[in-house]
């Protein structure tokens, strides 16, 4: 008898213990007490809304119980109690149930997110800003349970700007990625953004993986504006067979992330194509090219670019129109953005997907160019890089399949992770690749002048080409939560 009711006992616990109910899918562990939402502010995140110089957006996440709420900013002063000038706006919410997500009127079942309740997403756009001023800000969740003041800039006019680029995250965002994305802030602190170039996490729609995007990036992105790019793992299907969508932008992006809406474009390139006039002398332009509609976004960005007269046009997309990764060609992809990005002669060009870090540029004649060297010159700079632990090994013939292009291979890597630094000063663009510990593995600086854009400086890092042959162990991310 003592052995049955053990027995029950052990049953019992079985079926109601947390531990073994791992909502949301957390590889058979409990839910982390920073993934679930509460009557407190947590995901904050400021993005960039058109007219960065008088405006930025705020993005925060509660639970369910919070349906109205609003935010307070101030003109940051020396003042100890600089929040007695502080104005308040009414947020706008927006209801997501991870579990059961709900599309155009269809309510779809989402196994991952098995156990998770509903949250609010919560947004505001401060506007009538001064530019090149630093303002605090603060959200609150449900009464009385404020966020903690939250200072950023908007952006200047005129004068230098400053930007961290990094490629993809996806795997081991918490354990692994966290270090990358801390180690860019502490070298750069005042950058004026940060440009995310896609695949910020590994599986679309699962809500474990956005908090730990979120936990990872801390108090980063409460402070320094996020330029979000779409790749192929911010899309994926949605629910069960045969109530199963295609391949769809993930559930938490347009609540997340407060991003600018180009009207003349589809509803879904909306928040996913955009662009961004950062100052007179830098224009940035974001593609989602995991959307099937490239000709529409192609004609989109030929328009943009004719329409602009920034010193500096940065392209951003995830997929890399010169791939350094094996079996990863975008040959489809390639036939309709490269001639837009050609025509316009297009700066910099800047791009993930591949797992590798690949640097290579067209030059202004067929004919390959000096343009490592001072006064080679270049039409349009392609950067690939990766910033989280997923690597990929680069194809064994470089860039070569695509001399017909007249692109050369400047600088590549495998098993590294890498930030950029990307300065715009004027009539100058200096760029810098760096390792997690701060090193400098690849740069140059370009400059226009007279109509002419050229290689100022070449690259000056003395470090070694880095590959699997002279790197450390590579066992894969499967291990990785």
């Amino acid at each position: 008898m003592m052995r049955f009711v053990l027995f029950l006992s052990l049953l019992i616990f079985a079926f109601t213990s947390p531990a073994q109910a791992h909502p949301g899918d957390q590889h058979g562990e409990a839910m982390p007490p920073w993934q679930k939402a509460s009557s407190w502010p947590d995901r904050i995140v400021v993005t960039l809304a058109d007219q960065p110089q008088n405006r930025f957006s705020v993005t925060w996440r509660t639970d369910a119980t919070v349906s109205e709420t609003i935010a307070q900013i101030a003109v940051a002063t020396e003042d100890a109690r600089f929040d007695l000038a502080a104005e308040t706006m009414s947020a706008r919410t927006e209801p997501l149930n991870p579990a059961l997500p709900e599309l155009q009127g269809t309510v779809y079942q989402e196994p991952m997110n098995a156990g998770i309740e509903a949250a609010h997403f919560h947004s505001v756009t401060f506007t009538d800003l001064e530019p090149d001023t630093v303002y605090a800000y603060r959200v609150r969740g449900a009464r009385g349970a404020w966020s903690e003041w939250f200072q950023t800039r908007t952006a200047a006019e005129t004068g230098p700007v400053k930007f961290i680029y990094v490629g993809d995250a996806q795997n081991g965002v918490m354990s692994h990625w966290s270090r990358l994305i801390r180690a860019s802030y502490a070298a750069v602190p005042d950058a004026d953004f940060i440009l995310h170039a896609g695949d910020l996490v590994n599986r679309a729609s699962r809500d474990f993986e956005w908090a730990e995007w979120f936990k990872a990036v801390s108090h980063i992105h409460g402070m320094i504006p996020a330029l979000p790019v779409a790749g192929n793992h911010e899309y994926a299907r949605l629910g069960l067979s045969p109530n199963q969508t295609d391949r769809i932008l993930s559930i938490f992006w347009r609540p997340q992330f407060t991003l600018p809406i180009e009207g003349e474009l589809p509803a879904d390139l909306h928040e996913v194509v955009y662009d961004m006039r950062y100052s007179q002398d830098l224009h940035i332009f974001i593609l989602s090219t995991q959307n099937s509609d490239i000709q529409t976004q192609a004609d989109w960005l030929n328009k943009q670019l004719a329409a602009s007269d920034a010193t500096w046009k940065v392209v951003s997309m995830h997929h890399p129109i010169f791939s350094s990764g094996r079996g990863r060609d975008s040959a489809d992809r390639r036939a309709v953005l490269l001639p837009v990005l050609e025509r316009h002669a297009v700066d910099l060009v800047l791009q993930g997907h591949d797992h590798t870090y690949a640097r290579g540029a067209i030059g202004q004649t067929p004919e390959r160019l000096g343009w490592r060297d001072a006064g080679g010159q270049v039409q349009t700079m392609f950067v690939n890089s990766v910033s989280g632990p997923k690597q990929y090994e680069f194809q064994e013939t470089g860039w070569d399949m695509y001399e017909k292009d007249g692109v050369e291979l400047a600088r590549r890597a495998e098993n590294t992770p890498f930030y950029q630094i990307i300065t715009v000063d004027g009539d100058t663009l200096h760029y810098e690749a760096r390792t997690v510990l701060d090193q400098l593995y690849d740069d140059f600086e370009m400059r226009k002048s007279g109509g002419v854009k050229q290689i100022t400086r070449g690259a000056t890092s003395t470090m070694e080409e880095r590959s699997y042959q002279n790197t450390g162990d590579y066992p894969g991310v499967n291990d990785l939560k």
